[in-house]
Formats: C-alpha cells, structure tokens, sequence
C-alpha cells in the first residue's frame, strides 16, 4: 500500500546499491522537511524546494534566510539540515499548532497536522465519512475502530463485530 511513497527508495538501490536505513521524520539532505513540535502539538512542514523555501522563511518573519549562503539553496539546506530543522522548530515551538497551520497555509507553504489518535477521533471529515465506527464489544462495550476501507459506493462494507477471541 505504500510502496509509491517510497520516494526514490527502489531507484537508488538499483543504480547505486545504496540501501536506504530508516531515518525518522527526515529524508536525509532534504531540508526543511520534518516533523516540528508546536506550542501544544506538532507539525509537518515540507518547504525544501528553493521558492518554497523562500515563502517559509518570510511566513518565519526571517525573508533574509533565503539569501543566506547556508540555507540559499536545495543542496545548501540539505548540507546544514540540523541547524536548519532546529531553526524552524524554535519558531514553530512559539505557535500554536492552529497557528502555524494557518500561517504555512496563507503563505503556500506545504504542511499538516501530525494526527494522533484524539485528533483522528475529533476529525469532522473523518466523522462525515464515518471513517471510525463504534463497534460493540463483550469485554471492553463500545469499541471505536476504523472503519472498512476503501468504501466503495455500490459496496461499501461494514463491519459487523470485532474480531474473535483467541480460540473462538
């Protein structure tokens, strides 16, 4: 299910052997894009490309980021991405998640909610398109759980009871 969303995971091992290990929120050399903690949550910020970049740092109230020789470039923030990601998450950490949502947004920055399961539970899109379902349960009564996935129009699905117990 996510192996187009492997970036250039396949391609890189193929013409070059190099085997990408596991790196966390981060593409290594590919700055800013990370997870960046908020006031009262965090936020994924994605701004690496150069004119995007350049819209982030104005969105920051520090435009002269993007004519500094350390962050100027694609290759520049990727060479300093640490100090670049710390940077942003010191700006980030002063706003609340809404807020910087809201700014990244106004400024065409690339971003998102880093969804947790309250979050995912409150989602009005989620609610509308009943992606979670209440399901009854012997041992623990109401159980929320996803729902059947993709819903498909002419047959949609559903689920019925949670899964047996072991041995059932």
């Amino acid at each position: 299910a996510v192996l187009n969303m492997m970036e250039s995971l396949v391609t890189e091992y193929d013409k070059t052997g190099f085997i990408r290990e596991r790196t966390g929120a981060i593409l290594p050399n590919v700055a800013p894009s990370n997870v960046y903690r908020t006031h009262d949550g965090m936020v994924l910020i994605a701004a690496n490309q150069d004119t995007v970049f350049t819209r982030l740092a104005a969105a920051m109230g520090q435009p002269g980021l993007a004519q500094d020789p350390r962050y100027a470039t694609h290759g520049a923030r990727g060479a300093h991405q640490q100090e670049l990601d710390a940077l942003v998450e010191q700006w980030t950490q002063s706003l609340t998640t809404h807020d910087a949502l809201a700014l990244m947004d106004e400024h065409g920055v690339p971003a998102g909610l880093i969804y947790r399961a309250p979050e995912m539970l409150d989602d009005p899109h989620f609610k509308a398109r009943d992606a979670i379902v209440t399901v009854p349960h012997p041992d623990f009564g109401e159980l929320r759980m996803q729902n059947v996935a993709p819903k498909l129009s002419e047959t949609p699905g559903a689920i019925r009871r949670p899964s047996p117990a072991m041995g059932q």
